[in-house]
């Protein structure tokens, strides 16, 4: 992957500072920050600090829904694959990112009231970051999904992750507990014909 800035939140007006530069972990065929995936806790921090300065509560649930459709869609659009390291897996509600539902799962039905840590490489210390300010095709997909999906509620985001055939549908009838990738590429990628 080479060098890149991690954004972290802090507490101040501007939310974002940066780190210092990092050494990221090399990858096959990922050179710049085009080719960058991100775990789910970073991703739904994204999600939070857009629906923080739009004043929109967001919820466990919403919040899944709100990573699952990032995934899916850059999955679709894609050819260097998702933005989120780690696949939904297929429970019986809808799809989940298993890390995410172990951090957020104390919050129950209510709002999120604050950005989840995780491990800054650089500080070795726990820290509330965002994606690679830097990385403007995540944001970009990022913007495309919150103006999409943003203003629905948890349960809309639900129904439209249950869609009859979707790729969730298609992994709880085959019993499998990861949503394929292809599965998701192949529904979504359908949906722009």
């Amino acid at each position: 992957m080479g060098f890149a800035y991690i954004g972290e939140i802090d507490g101040s007006s501007s939310f974002l500072r940066r780190s210092p530069t990092l050494k990221l972990p090399a990858r096959s065929g990922c050179d710049n920050l085009r080719d960058m995936s991100y775990s789910p806790r970073l991703v739904a921090n994204a999600f939070l600090v857009k629906a923080k300065s739009a004043g929109v509560p967001v919820s466990h649930m919403k919040v899944q829904k709100l990573v699952f459709f990032l995934h899916a869609w850059s999955l679709a659009l894609r050819e260097s694959g998702s933005f989120v390291t780690e696949p939904p897996e297929a429970w019986p509600y809808g799809p989940v990112f298993d890390s995410l539902y172990h951090e957020l799962k104390s919050y129950g039905p209510s709002n999120i009231d604050s950005y989840l840590k995780e491990l800054n490489p650089a500080t070795g210390q726990m820290a509330a970051m965002v994606p690679n300010p830097a990385d403007t095709e995540f944001y970009r997909f990022l913007d495309q999904i919150w103006d999409r999906y943003g203003n629905f509620s948890a349960l809309q985001l639900s129904a439209l992750s249950h869609e009859p055939g979707g790729p969730w549908e298609q992994a709880r009838a085959k019993h499998a507990r990861i949503i394929d990738s292809d599965l998701i590429r192949n529904y979504y990628r359908g949906k722009l014909q």
